[in-house]
């Protein structure tokens, strides 16, 4: 019988299923042990926070500014379906391409922060955690 399969109280449990199933109790304890040990790390707790702090940051700024988009869209259409100075492009299209290039240097941002900051730590806890 396999260690996770939990004898019916009809059925007669050996002693060798008795005992996989206390193993297996045994090893589940164990890892709730090092997810709290884990958990309660200064290091872990550091970069979690860091990375949230940046993640929530990097969201904010992206969601102003489409939401932004979207209200100079419903208020300034005119102002948008202008042309941009000498060329043929309305304001609308260059300020979307302008919002297309600020997220990806945001997201090139984020992969530079977590490259620089982020992976030393992580590196540190799986060293000290031996994973």
């Amino acid at each position: 019988m396999p260690p996770w399969k939990i004898c019916h109280p009809a059925e007669v449990c050996t002693a060798e299923d008795r005992k996989n199933l206390s193993q297996s109790i045994t090893m589940a304890q164990s890892a709730h042990c090092q997810t709290q040990e884990i958990l309660s790390d200064p290091t872990f707790r550091q970069l979690a926070s860091a990375r949230a702090k940046l993640r929530w940051s990097l969201s904010i700024i992206t969601l102003i500014m489409f939401f932004g988009f979207i209200a100079l869209i419903s208020t300034a259409q005119s102002a948008l379906g202008a042309n941009i100075a000498g060329s043929a492009i309305p304001v609308g299209l260059g300020l979307a391409f302008a919002m297309i290039v600020l997220v990806v240097i945001l997201t090139g941002l984020y992969v530079q922060q977590s490259n620089s900051r982020f992976d030393p730590l992580n590196r540190a806890l799986l060293e000290e955690f031996g994973q």
